[in-house]
């Protein structure tokens, strides 16, 4: 237990930047590097960068219901649509999509298929972006810093140009991909307008930069690390990726990497006194990660492999991908609410702090 005395840190003061944003930042800059000098991936083994990302993205789909589901019933009732009836009324579309394509072959509910995955991701780059102001409200509080209406404004909506940078490459005409056998996107958006939003994703920027230096101004000290390194890191990997496939393979991990710093700062603070320490915490985490990958991994290929068609799309990988993405914006637009518990254990520390430091109002972390 953090003694009442020290700083509040989401992991330990040293690391939480590189955690929340530089980490990722110095990543883009080194791909950025080798693409100006030649370089490819070839000396990277993709496999373990696939598969450490894997770990990790994994972890912070099991901790994410680990903090949903933490008080049983109680919980439950408390958030009965994103706990209870969302998620019944998406897996009961879902097995009817299933059943359907197992009795009339893959192409039958193909096109439902199609639309789910590709909801997924129009609302990926907001669950992003969504996360990166959360984590920088947070941030604020962290060093007490003031917010007027306008700072806030400016901190959440100044993200939102590049879920809608994110949300038009699967909407454009040529746009979109494949995932699972199954084709993603829709040609709804006219061809160019990705150039369009990039521009807008730069401009953007400029009142970001200058809420960030009136900050700075007012306080008399530099933004906290907590606070701008996930927005710099977002507009680098969101607004300008460089390598396709690296970005493919580093994004979510990176997203995951910060999720699990702000989902260890409130861990720590909700467990029970005398519980917490480093075992407790990697027995947390090993058991978020293998839950993770059972439901994400394991599971539906192993499903795939038994039942469904082995020439035709991985029905049940596209399944489990939908229902877990789904549930879980829908989870953590539920339980990191502005005046929700959870919230203010992440912003005033554990029980020992809160008696001995003044409170700090919560902060909104979703919308």
């Amino acid at each position: 237990m953090p003694s009442p005395s020290a700083p509040p840190a989401l992991v330990a003061r040293g690391v939480d930047g590189l955690l929340v944003g530089w980490l990722a930042v110095a990543t883009w800059v080194t791909v950025w590097l080798g693409g100006r000098l030649g370089w490819d991936a070839s000396f990277l083994d993709l496999s373990l960068v696939y598969w450490t990302g894997a770990v990790f993205t994994a972890a912070h789909f099991g901790l994410s219901y680990h903090l949903a589901y933490r008080g049983g019933t109680r919980a439950v009732r408390e958030r009965p649509v994103a706990l209870a009836y969302g998620p019944a009324a998406l897996l009961a579309v879902l097995c009817g999509t299933v059943a359907l394509s197992l009795a009339a072959g893959p192409d039958a509910a193909r096109t439902v298929t199609s639309w789910l995955i590709t909801s997924v991701y129009v609302m990926t780059s907001w669950h992003y972006v969504k996360q990166v102001y959360g984590v920088g409200r947070v941030g604020a509080a962290f060093a007490k810093l003031k917010l007027d209406t306008w700072d806030v404004r400016i901190l959440r909506y100044g993200l939102y140009p590049l879920w809608f940078l994110g949300a038009a490459q699967v909407l454009e005409s040529d746009g979109g991909g494949y995932l699972a056998g199954y084709h993603v996107g829709f040609a709804i958006l006219p061809n160019g307008l990705h150039d369009v939003l990039r521009v807008l994703v730069f401009a953007s920027a400029v009142p970001l930069v200058v809420c960030f230096a009136r900050l700075a101004r007012r306080s008399g000290r530099p933004v906290p690390s907590i606070m701008l390194a996930p927005y710099v890191a977002a507009f680098l990997w969101l607004g300008l990726p460089t390598n396709p496939l690296l970005t493919l393979l580093l994004l979510a991990p990176f997203h995951a990497l910060q999720y699990l710093a702000i989902g260890h700062r409130a861990e720590v603070a909700i467990a029970d006194e005398g519980a917490v320490g480093p075992l407790w915490w990697l027995n947390v985490f090993a058991g978020a990660a293998c839950g993770g990958l059972l439901l994400s991994r394991w599971a539906p290929q192993l499903l795939d492999t038994q039942f469904a068609a082995h020439d035709g799309p991985r029905l049940f990988g596209a399944a489990f991908f939908v229902f877990l993405n789904l549930h879980h914006y829908l989870i953590d637009a539920s339980i990191w609410r502005s005046k929700g518990g959870l919230v203010k254990a992440v912003v005033r520390g554990p029980a020992a702090r809160a008696a001995a430091a003044p409170s700090v109002e919560p902060v909104p972390i979703s919308a």
